[in-house]
């Protein structure tokens, strides 16, 4: 087994600019952020686009690779995910973004969109198009972990994220360290904010026990994933399947019921590839999709994030709120360590239930399996049992009797991986 290659080197790439900062204060107490506070100061915002010229511009990337994935991470632009490619399908399970176009979504005005972004102490964190300090890690299994971290502007508390790729897996851990190092308690959240390529053909996956999804606030509810009536100000017509991004026309977000699993993911069933989330569902509680959806505001959104890589949504994950605007406390001088993961799916069909070993499709009687590592398991179906020699490389696929009510996954040693 090869370990994984990590490069870190200099790439053009094309750029809009960002215009300088508004050099007189913004204090604007009541200012909104994403529905909640949006004061910026002392720091300065940027409060213009450049949209003159596009020109390449030299950007620091750095390349996590093994046989089955290729990560590529900006520390320059907030730490974010630039990309992830799954190298089995040549599908990019998050939203590539090929020009960095900066519009004023940030809380200091830029941000672009695309990759996966790291929201915190709030949402499109003021550090989004700001350069953090980054330390490559090696384990002597091979694995490499890419540190991120900053003092945030608002607080000066510290975060830490460390992207995680291990050779003969095909997923990555995302593993947080944030630190209140200040005498005074401060509210914070954690959302991973993975943008997905999106279309008609692209389907929502939340856990099989959701019924239902929210609005910001809790403020409006509806049924998952037929819905009905008015839901955040849009008519949704009588018995429209919200899975479907087709069904969504009007931008909106949907928050994800509590679960008792720890999983949900997106599908794209033209181009039968998909991206899976699996976390503690005891401390990543919250799970959304947001989408600009199909009308005017969505093209004009469009236009003003990239030149030709197309529409997008976006599949968040929390750490500590169920909702937004939630915010949790870091008490004085309190740290918190946690941790997401992400991995894609190719031709298994729409995937409805998962764990961070595998994710499972069923059709008619057919159950498919799909390993995000090398695994020797065993699926138990009422009182039949298979052994399975799974492999990232390979779609397991078994013909039953009759589509399973329940079933159990362990490991060959008997640990249970996943209850249906």
């Amino acid at each position: 087994m090869q370990k994984t290659i990590v490069r870190d080197e200099i790439r053009l790439i094309p750029y809009y600019g960002e215009p300088e900062a508004e050099a007189m204060p913004m204090f604007a107490e009541n200012r909104v952020h994403q529905r909640s506070s949006g004061n910026p100061y002392p720091n300065r915002v940027v409060m213009e686009v450049k949209r003159a010229e596009c020109k390449e511009h030299p950007f620091r990337v750095i390349t996590l690779e093994n046989e089955y994935l290729c990560l590529e991470l900006l520390p320059e632009l907030g730490g974010r995910i630039y990309s992830a490619l799954d190298k089995r399908t040549g599908y990019d399970f998050f939203y590539r973004q090929h020009v960095i176009k900066p519009a004023l979504i940030g809380l200091l005005g830029s941000w672009i969109s695309g990759g996966v972004e790291f929201n915190w102490p709030c949402h499109h964190r003021p550090s989004t198009f700001m350069p953090v300090d980054y330390q490559i890690e090696t384990e002597p299994s091979g694995a490499v972990t890419v540190w991120m971290s900053e003092h945030e502007p608002l607080n000066r508390m510290k975060g830490m994220v460390g992207i995680r790729l291990a050779p003969g897996e095909a997923r990555f851990d995302t593993r947080m360290k944030v630190y209140n190092r200040t005498p005074a308690r401060h509210s914070f959240l954690w959302w991973e904010n993975a943008a997905v390529p999106v279309n008609e053909q692209y389907r929502l996956v939340f856990p099989p026990d959701v019924h239902y999804v929210q609005f910001h606030y809790r403020k409006n509810v509806t049924s998952y994933p037929v819905a009905s009536g008015v839901y955040n100000g849009i008519r949704m017509g009588n018995g429209v399947d919200i899975s479907y991004h087709k069904n969504t026309r009007q931008p909106t977000s949907y928050f994800c019921a509590e679960t008792a699993y720890s999983f949900f993911g997106g599908y794209d069933e033209g181009k039968h590839c998909g991206v899976i989330h699996v976390a503690d569902r005891t401390v990543s509680v919250g799970k959304k999709m947001f989408t600009w959806a199909y009308n005017q505001l969505s093209k004009s959104w469009e236009h003003a994030l990239t030149d030709t890589d197309g529409a997008y949504a976006e599949l968040m994950a929390s750490s500590y709120s169920l909702n937004q605007p939630d915010f949790a406390w870091l008490m004085p001088y309190e740290g918190k360590e946690f941790s997401q993961m992400w991995y894609p799916v190719g031709d298994l069909g729409l995937p409805f239930c998962a764990c961070a070993e595998a994710a499972f499709s069923l059709s008619g009687n057919l159950l498919s399996v799909q390993a995000s590592v090398p695994l020797e398991a065993r699926l138990e179906v009422g009182d039949m049992t298979f052994p399975l020699r799974l492999s990232p490389d390979k779609i397991c696929r078994l013909e039953l009797n009759a589509p399973p009510d329940a079933f159990v996954f362990r490991r060959e040693d008997g640990q249970v991986l996943l209850r249906y």
